[in-house]
């Protein structure tokens, strides 16, 4: 079926039109096209391409991964918190679990992504019906058929976002035509679910692997097929039901564990990607505009541009001056202290995924307290070039899919299965602890052989492997562990608030001093507070910081100040989209 209303006409026009003013970098680039009829359009495999980099594009703005949906929605939880302590109708609000339908960062990220849906449903109908498709010459069909992977790849990773974060909403797989009711109801999740499943079941036969296509942000095979797993999961996980108001999930949901691991194991015998050894490489490589050819770890990133779109570096990241030689950095993400403690000394994520120093004006590093440790996987000053002054727009990519999530998806998938992790799950979780402990692999915790035990071991790495990404708090949604590690976080929290064990040993002050540079601490190493802070070289080592005694009663009651289970785990939709659709509702005590 050919889509030729007027509607559809203008949502193309707009759309290439769009990329004319909007673009994020040369990937992006485009000229203006002179006809936007959907059969020129989608008979003409560049205006298709700009039709399909209009569906990315609003990947990169502030409400889709450039903050909103990267870094707004997954805190607070028992491992990442928002800064500050005043609500603001917005972020704090957000992460301190007290979210109106009224709240101001809750409509446009909605609208975005429905804007993004019918993108795609336009590429989706016209793309197959395009004289190319079938017509065209060998490199056409398969780019053709590439882009119309894409599509329906998008599309399913929008509305993944839509549910993850509302739960029901409605649903729309057909390209809007004049006449038609825009006013939906809410569809149920796992009805969506099963579609966008089949739809990367079809997607992952048409998108090449990433050996067979030139280096960019475009999708590849891995990227379907790791989506498709994550789906998988999430639709086998746990979530907040309107029928019964509490976390459910379905009693086929190992089905979709099954469908997780196949595309798990497929991506890992293909050899198209890999662990970069060296685990702070992957994030100064991005920090340095540097796609991951080598590897493939990175499998999916969101390209943005410089001085247009990416907070990555400045709203996450380490605090640094505006004067300093790399510009300014005003992280509004925090590592929660318990977490930092955590991590092994000999694991190399910890002081990778966490920055315990800020840069002031003359480029010394000074320690901050224990309660403002920043998640800093990306950082201004890793950044080359240097991009000095205070924009916020940095242009590092936002990592959306990496081949470590892959391991430990199949291992997570493999033990629920088998009600035992086998071999090959053990392997997969090692492979990735390894990497983090290398050269030291013989000194890093043994891996479980029993499901309790694994699946344990499981939650816990992907905490290490994956803080500052946003991916825990929904990891804990599906696993039916929001509550109850953000009472833990709490209770553990108040032991290192009072000196309990574990925490005893943990020092209450730190003594630091900065040295041509880099930031060095006397007694942090050992995590004991072994030093007579009197008795010191105060000329060697002049500066004391509370560290321990930095935690206080006010600062353990901030973290997810209001969360109560059975309604925090999703966000009520805004009062203005209610107000224009009469058909939707906000259930889940909102």
């Amino acid at each position: 079926m050919k889509y030729k209303s007027i509607l559809n006409r203008l949502i193309i026009l707009s759309i290439i039109a769009g990329l004319c003013f909007e673009s994020c970098d040369d990937y992006f680039e485009t000229t203006e096209v002179s006809s936007f009829e959907p059969e020129i359009v989608f008979s003409n495999m560049e205006y298709t391409r700009k039709t399909i980099l209009g569906i990315y594009q609003l990947m990169t703005r502030d409400e889709g991964y450039s903050k909103r949906l990267s870094m707004y929605y997954g805190v607070d939880n028992d491992i990442e918190m928002c800064s500050g302590s005043d609500l603001d109708n917005g972020r704090r609000d957000i992460a301190r679990y007290r979210c109106s339908p009224a709240n101001d960062e809750i409509e446009l990220p909605w609208t975005n992504l429905y804007k993004g849906i019918e993108r795609a449903n336009i590429c989706i109908a016209n793309i197959p019906e395009s004289i190319l498709y079938d017509g065209g010459t060998a490199d056409e069909q398969g780019e053709m058929r590439r882009m119309y992977g894409e599509a329906l790849t998008l599309r399913a990773l929008f509305y993944y976002e839509l549910i993850r974060n509302w739960g029901d909403v409605p649903f729309k797989a057909w390209a809007a035509q004049a006449g038609d009711d825009f006013n939906l109801p809410k569809t149920d999740r796992d009805s969506i679910y099963d579609v966008i499943i089949d739809d990367l079941l079809l997607a992952e036969t048409l998108v090449p692997w990433r050996s067979e296509v030139a280096l960019d942000e475009r999708i590849t095979k891995g990227a379907v097929k790791g989506l498709l797993a994550r789906i998988a999961l999430a639709r086998g996980g746990y979530s907040l039901r309107r029928e019964s108001n509490t976390m459910e999930r379905s009693t086929d949901y190992l089905d979709y564990y099954q469908i997780a691991r196949d595309q798990c194991l497929e991506i890992m015998r293909s050899g198209e990607h890999m662990l970069n050894p060296d685990y702070e490489n992957i994030f100064r490589r991005m920090c340095r505009f540097q796609l991951d050819g080598q590897f493939g770890e990175n499998m999916w990133e969101v390209g943005m541009g410089q001085n247009v779109s990416g907070e990555v570096g400045y709203y996450i990241g380490n605090k640094s001056h505006d004067n300093s030689t790399w510009g300014r950095g005003n992280p509004g993400l925090q590592a929660v202290p318990t977490y930092f403690i955590s991590f092994d000394s000999l694991d190399k994520r910890r002081d990778v995924t966490i920055a315990i120093y800020e840069i002031d004006e003359d480029d010394n590093r000074l320690l901050r307290e224990f309660t403002d440790i920043n998640l800093a996987k990306w950082r201004r000053e890793w950044m080359e070039p240097v991009f000095p002054g205070t924009a916020k727009y940095t242009g590092i990519n936002w990592i959306l899919l990496r081949y470590s999530d892959i391991l430990l998806m199949f291992a997570e998938a493999d033990n629920e299965l088998n009600q035992s992790p086998t071999s090959e799950a053990i392997a997969a979780l090692r492979s990735v602890r390894d990497r983090a402990f290398a050269p030291d692999t013989d000194k890093m915790p043994p891996v479980p052989d029993n499901y309790a035990d694994f699946f344990n071991a499981i939650v816990q790495e992907r905490a290490w492997e994956f803080g500052g990404e946003n991916i825990r708090k929904y990891d804990l949604i599906r696993w039916n562990l929001l509550g109850t590690k953000l009472a833990e976080v709490k209770e553990n929290l108040q032991k290192l608030y009072t000196g309990e064990e574990p925490y005893q040993d943990v020092p209450r002050r730190l003594v630091w001093r900065n040295n041509v540079s880099n930031l060095q601490i006397l007694n942090l190493s050992v995590m004991m507070d072994s030093v007579d802070i009197a008795a010191r070289d105060s000329v060697l080592w002049p500066n004391v910081t509370d560290w321990a005694d930095n935690i206080t009663e006010e600062y353990i009651d901030l973290l997810a100040m209001y969360f109560t289970t059975n309604h925090g785990e999703l966000l009520p939709i805004h009062i203005k989209i209610i107000d224009i659709n009469t058909k939707l509702r906000n259930d889940y005590g909102y």
